[in-house]
């Protein structure tokens, strides 16, 4: 997933927020928006959030040993 792939995901969900987590009892990432909740792997994840890291209306952070974002637009 590509960063203009979660902003046009947002638009059409008409999300203000969403979040990529590592959940653990999965054993994975997971993007949230709203009700919406879509798996990840690993790599599409951590290379999503990189390219995030350099917006403003993006906060990374560190979770449990695996980064985090939350995204507000």
């Amino acid at each position: 997933m590509t960063k203009n792939e979660l902003f046009n995901l947002m638009t059409t969900h008409k999300a203000q927020i969403a979040t990529i987590k590592f959940y653990d009892m999965a054993d994975r990432y997971i993007l949230t928006m709203g009700d919406q909740h879509i798996d990840l792997s690993d790599s599409d994840a951590e290379n999503l959030m990189t390219d995030l890291n350099v917006e403003d209306f993006v906060a990374i952070t560190i979770l449990n040993q695996h980064m985090s974002a939350k995204i507000t637009k």
